[in-house]
């Protein structure tokens, strides 16, 4: 798309106006269609002076904004991720990190700021970014597996701009890390792969990472996956996070990329949570525990029995994830006692098979120990034990 005036050379005053209402008439209808698109408040100002800042709030500057409309509204991926991976050439991007933590760290960094141009000429506002571990992650399960995925902005910023506060005197007291990724891009939403279903980088992408001969590249700038690569992606099962300096997401529930990716609230802006329902498919049974004094827990005597949660998930340890995210910093913890997946079994067809096991573990649990209210229970260990006997034998068996 065409847009007067902004790929001249020389740019007149009043450019960028004239940029924002001209794709705002062409492709949304007017500016009101396209502050609803975006999820904009005009706070109580005139849309049309309002528009400007939130264009280079949303996209970092102008330039931006009109790239990131290049192919039309459709094929902007601020408003769509799946538009990214659709795109030809798609707008997804391989990079190796040590780990993959958006919630605090929310930017993707360079240490040299070419670095960071490379990747803002070649991508628009809006591109992913597909994370792997590199082969040196601190955590070794971690090690060239694909961890998940972040999508980028053209906001620029330092690191410190974009890295939480309880990070940055780490950061700075460090000779080898104070310096480094400095030349930042803030990333708007992030996305993990479910700890149980990481693939090998190699293979899923194994054009892109040439049998880690590109290992280089992809550390230092990253590489644009191909088409085929791209589309690979959809495959993954997902599940939303937050990003440190945006709105906060409430549901750890993982979920088919195809519908986590979908667009579902105006743009990257929202400020409310977002929660989807875990979709129907192969599930795991599970057991949590309650790690801390149980006594102080309860405000009562738990006379040496442990609190838990039974359940069945595409993922037991994003389901343990979340409820430990439901806990302020202290003494407690869940982790995760038992697990179909832990003991390498497959996941059960259904969720239908999984309830069936979930439903003997609360009613042996209910008997034998004490309800603390839906799917959390007071036991004893023998009886934990004999409950998740009893559910294996229960989903293995049930029947339509």
């Amino acid at each position: 798309m065409a847009v007067a005036g902004v790929s001249e050379p020389n740019r007149q005053p009043g450019w960028d106006k004239q940029a924002i209402n001209r794709i705002a008439s062409d492709l949304y209808g007017g500016l009101g269609s396209m502050f609803e698109a975006h999820g904009w408040a005009t706070d109580g100002r005139v849309i049309s002076q309002i528009a400007p800042t939130k264009v280079v709030q949303t996209y970092g500057s102008v330039e931006a904004f009109v790239r990131a409309h290049q192919d039309g509204r459709e094929w902007n991926a601020m408003l769509d991720p799946l538009a990214a991976i659709r795109a030809d050439p798609p707008q997804v991007f391989l990079k190796s990190f040590h780990g993959f933590d958006p919630e605090t760290w929310g930017f993707l960094g360079y240490t040299e700021a070419s670095s960071r141009e490379k990747f803002v000429r070649e991508s628009k506002p809006g591109a992913l970014l597909v994370v792997c571990a590199t082969s040196k992650a601190p955590n070794s399960k971690e090690r060239l597996r694909v961890l998940g995925m972040q999508q980028q902005s053209h906001i620029y910023g330092t690191k410190w701009d974009f890295l939480a506060p309880e990070r940055q005197a780490a950061e700075r007291s460090d000779p080898a890390r104070v310096d480094a990724w400095a030349n930042a891009l803030k990333a708007l939403r992030a996305w993990r792969i479910p700890e149980e279903d990481r693939p090998f980088v190699r293979d899923i992408f194994p054009d892109t990472h040439k049998g880690g001969a590109n290992g280089t590249a992809i550390g230092s700038y990253g590489l644009r996956l191909t088409s085929e690569e791209a589309l690979r992606i959809l495959d993954l099962p997902l599940y939303e996070v937050s990003v440190f300096g945006g709105a906060p997401v409430e549901a750890l529930i993982p979920g088919p990329a195809q519908k986590i990716l979908s667009p579902s609230r105006p743009g990257p802006v929202s400020q409310s949570g977002y929660m989807v329902r875990e979709a129907e498919g192969p599930k795991h049974l599970y057991i949590l525990r309650l790690h801390g004094d149980a006594d102080k827990f309860l405000g009562y005597e738990a006379s040496g029995h442990s609190i838990v949660k039974v359940g069945f998930s595409v993922s037991p340890q994003t389901r343990c994830d979340a409820h430990n995210g439901a806990l302020p910093a202290c003494a407690f913890e869940w982790k995760i006692e038992k697990s179909t997946y832990v003991e390498q079994r497959s996941p059960f067809p259904s969720s239908r098979h999984a309830l069936a096991g979930e439903g003997e573990m609360k009613k042996l649990l209910a008997n034998e120990g004490k309800s603390l209210g839906g799917e959390f229970f007071l036991a004893e260990t023998k009886s934990v034990d004999r409950a998740w006997k009893a559910a294996i034998v229960a989903a293995e068996n049930w029947k339509s």
